[in-house]
């Protein structure tokens, strides 16, 4: 085979997992501030994005599974068709007015069902595929992490200046078109497995159970679920309902967006010099986080947002290496795989009940408040993790 020697299947397939993400941030912007255009509601914007949460746990559920049985190819082509398919269904039936709210709920989350495990099964062969493009995989994995990383930094930026100029049924054309684009080059330079084993490690069940014997990865994947159930909705619902509501341009929101993810991959890059960071300070930096995004609450002007979400990202990035490295250090190998998915699964269910919490609390208490509630609900949680953590070490061992 040709490409036996050649990077350009690792390129491709990299590619194709940056389409496929830069897609899912312009989904990401542009659907919570179209359901806020029809509805008003921040309560519409956080049932919906719960629907897409409920969908996420489900398909990151099964998706090993899925992965098994089928291949990763056919599983992540399959991922972009479907994401693609349900994007762009979403400019067609936004005539109806609010009477498409629950069929774009439908769409949404019959999109994100197969999000996870597109995402897995693009991810699955960088192993191999290294191998043949005789590139080292710890160059191959960064350069996924850095790729991965920039489509969530210029992505939302991007869909902001995109709803600005056509409304937010061109950034989800732009949406359909990279999933369009993602199953394409997947189609292209993805190999087919030469052979599939089929393996049995217990089941999800022993998974979950390994993580909560083990108190300190307990505690870690506590901390997760809870920051992360705010900081999806903070994307989500409060940032787009307190722009929205202030009638201020899509490209702020955008733009502040995408200043977390700015400072998440600059805190991923930082991690790689000052790897400690990750274990040392964990909570107290995600309680100075916080703390951090209160004052945009006021809805200061746009220079004093960008950089608060620029600290608020930064300071959060230790939290997921901090869980990863706890779960390559403690999982036994032959579960290690089961244990990352339900570790995954943990931490989208807690953003569920998160999410439709916050869309209460902006429709009862206004979007500033709601999102002022919502940071300091993250820092009092933190404080009381790591109190719980503490008693746990200190009890009898």
């Amino acid at each position: 085979m040709t490409l036996r020697r050649s990077a350009a299947p690792l390129l491709g397939v990299l590619a194709a997992g940056c389409l496929f993400r830069l897609g899912n941030a312009f989904a990401a912007v542009a659907l919570p501030w179209l359901v806020l255009d029809l509805s008003g509601s921040g309560l519409w914007a956080g049932a919906i994005a719960s629907a897409s949460l409920i969908a996420l746990v489900i398909g990151a559920f099964f998706g090993g599974a899925l992965i098994d049985r089928h291949g990763a190819r056919r599983v992540a082509i399959i991922a972009g068709l479907a994401s693609a398919v349900c994007v762009g269904a979403v400019p067609a039936i936004v005539q109806l007015g609010p009477e498409a709210l629950p069929f774009i709920a439908v769409l949404v989350a019959a999109g994100a069902l197969l999000d996870s495990p597109g995402m897995t099964a693009q991810d699955n062969r960088i192993p191999e595929l290294a191998r043949l493009g005789q590139i080292p995989l710890a160059r191959a994995v960064s350069l996924k992490s850095l790729i991965g990383n920039a489509s969530f930094v210029a992505g939302p930026a991007l869909a902001g200046i995109s709803i600005g100029f056509g409304g937010a049924s061109v950034a989800l054309v732009i949406a359909f078109t990279c999933s369009m684009l993602s199953a394409l080059l997947i189609a292209v330079w993805l190999p087919e497995a030469r052979r599939r084993t089929k393996r049995n490690d217990g089941g999800m069940l022993s998974a979950f159970g390994f993580i909560f014997r083990a108190p300190p990865l307990a505690y870690l994947t506590l901390l997760v679920m809870v920051v992360v159930g705010f900081t999806s909705t903070t994307t989500s619902v409060l940032l787009p309902s307190l722009f929205h509501q202030a009638a201020r341009a899509p490209q702020e929101f955008g733009l502040a967006a995408s200043s977390i993810g700015a400072g998440s991959l600059c805190g991923a890059l930082l991690l790689t010099i000052f790897p400690k960071l990750a274990g040392q300070f964990t909570a107290l930096l995600v309680i100075v986080a916080s703390l951090a995004m209160v004052p945009v609450a006021l809805l200061p002007p746009l220079p004093a947002i960008l950089p608060l979400a620029f600290i608020y990202g930064l300071l959060l990035a230790p939290l997921g290496v901090a869980l990863n490295t706890m779960l390559f250090i403690q999982a036994p190998q032959h579960l290690r795989g089961r244990v990352q998915s339900a570790s995954a699964v943990l931490t989208l269910a807690a953003g569920i009940p998160i999410a439709l919490l916050t869309g209460l609390l902006v429709e009862t208490l206004g979007s500033g408040m709601a999102l002022m509630a919502c940071m300091l609900a993250t820092a009092l949680a933190t404080m009381c993790t790591q109190l719980w953590s503490r008693s746990a070490d200190a009890g009898p061992r």
